[in-house]
């Protein structure tokens, strides 16, 4: 297929070559291009239209992906929300976002929305009811519920490839995560990038949405099944077993996942060989790839690493399959038109036609980003592959990789920080898991320091322990003492 510009070109052309054959469990590539445009149409009624912003706040369903693709129609943008956020992690986000609406499930047990949406709503004028229940508030904020969003009539197309298309969270070097803007052109065109390099175009093609959506990993794998035409399942949570369950009645060929979780799969599966699979995205978060690799081998998973951010976007490379580092993060480029490098100091420097625009209102952070001839500073380190591309080595700084997201430690140190009796945290990962080192000060009650953290932040982002220290191990440097935050790793493992 030529390279689509658009979200609405690849969602068009997809629906025109297949349009009998199954999107979703009972709704057909025409039908879901159909809903889109009414989707698109209830947007319009409700004000919503170029330039504007509306937050996802909804789980993995094929709502969520209809709905990115009818606000992308009115040319407006999505700004995608981790639904294991909390009302402090919410509220940040909507106020440096300033969307006019929120999409939520209501119905989804795992989240009550009405407690994470802001008082006041700040920009917030209407909430999308993406679920089956009928009208009402929330949060004090009018409800414009799925069946009146599709009682509307089609919308015209006001996609074009430099609209704001989608922003994802990652980590920040301040108290809050960064929002990463992607236009059109960038996230359409390397939907089709991914589904040319994995096959998601090739008959009886299923993918299996088991990631979560709202981030990148999630996303661009769901895109390319869409790019390709392939039957999407979606999973609204990480559940091994029904997701073993789930491979094996609809056939998946397709799917991304973590060390951790295909570790859960392999565990659920039970020796029992899986049929079919073509592809398989594999990150190493936790180190454990080897393991991966011969459960891989034993249930025919066809893992291959695969490295992405959500700057670049998720599946930006890809290992070789038969090659000797499908273990790997890296591989090379699935688009013909990206490029790596690896700088003096071993980071590696990407560019392509994935590569995000900004992070939305932090100039400062942008052009940090950048080298001055436009090349994506990654944070990573990486190393050339003797058979080609490039090798993931590990991340330059001190970003957490938990719960499959990439954290910053000041984001959660911040937050300890803030509370009584703290008079200073760091924050390092051990097992997969943040382990908290506070110094306590007056009032310090580590019980309620606890249950304060489980009330307001990402149940990944809770610290497995807090530890109390009398002082933090230092060593001094020529700008001053500064913490030894590997020393701290090391006890944490302990």
């Amino acid at each position: 297929m030529e390279r689509p510009a658009t979200l609405t070109e690849l969602l068009a052309h997809t629906a025109a070559a297949q349009p009998d054959a199954p999107a979703f469990p009972g709704l057909s590539w025409a039908q879901a291009e159909a809903q889109v445009r009414r989707l698109a149409g209830g947007l319009a009624a409700a004000g919503i239209g170029p330039g504007d912003r509306v937050a996802l706040f909804l789980p993995n369903r094929p709502d969520f992906l209809l709905l990115l693709f009818a606000l992308a129609r009115r040319g407006a943008c999505a700004v995608l929300l981790n639904t294991r956020f909390r009302a402090l992690e919410v509220g940040n986000l909507l106020a440096r976002a300033q969307p006019k609406a929120i999409a939520v499930a209501r119905d989804f047990a795992a989240v009550d929305a009405a407690a994470v949406l802001p008082d006041p709503p700040g920009s917030l004028r209407l909430v999308l009811g993406m679920d089956g229940l009928g009208e009402g508030q929330l949060a004090g904020l009018p409800v414009l519920t799925r069946n009146a969003l599709l009682a509307a009539e089609d919308s015209p197309d006001l996609a074009t490839p430099g609209a704001e298309c989608l922003t994802f969270t990652t980590s920040g070097t301040t108290a809050g995560p960064k929002l990463v803007l992607h236009r059109q052109t960038s996230i359409a065109g390397h939907a089709a990038d991914v589904a040319a390099a994995i096959g998601t175009d090739a008959p009886g093609a299923a993918m299996l949405a088991a990631v979560p959506l709202c981030g990148t990993f999630g996303l661009s794998a769901a895109l390319a099944a869409v790019a390709g035409g392939a039957r999407i399942a979606c999973m609204e949570k990480l559940d091994a077993p029904a997701a073993d369950a789930l491979i094996r009645a609809e056939g998946i060929t397709h799917m991304v996942g973590g060390d951790e979780w295909l570790l859960l799969l392999a565990g659920a599966a039970a020796g029992r060989p899986y049929q079919g699979f073509r592809f398989t995205g594999f990150a190493s978060f936790h180190g454990q790839a080897e393991r991966v690799l011969a459960a891989s081998d034993a249930l025919g998973l066809a893992v291959r690493g695969v490295y992405g951010s959500s700057e670049v976007q998720a599946l930006f490379a890809g290992q070789n399959p038969a090659g000797p580092h499908r273990a790997v993060g890296g591989g090379a480029p699935v688009s013909g038109e990206s490029g790596w490098r690896i700088a003096e100091d071993g980071e590696l420097l990407l560019r392509g036609p994935s590569l995000f625009d900004s992070y939305l209102g932090n100039p400062e952070a942008t052009a940090k980003a950048r080298t001055s001839d436009g090349w994506f500073r990654s944070g990573d380190l990486a190393q050339p592959q003797p058979d080609g591309g490039f090798g993931f080595l590990t991340r330059r700084g001190d970003a957490l990789r938990i719960g499959g997201f990439l954290v910053s430690p000041e984001e959660i140190e911040g937050f300890l920080q803030a509370q009584p009796g703290v008079a200073a945290a760091q924050v390092v990962e051990a097992g997969g898991r943040p382990v908290a080192f506070i110094i306590p000060g007056t009032g310090y009650d580590e019980a309620s320091l606890m249950a304060t953290a489980k009330a307001n932040l990402a149940k990944f982002k809770v610290p497995s322990r807090i530890v109390a220290l009398e002082k933090f191990p230092v060593v001094d440097g020529p700008n001053g003492p500064k913490i030894q935050r590997a020393r701290l790793r090391e006890m944490a493992s302990e």
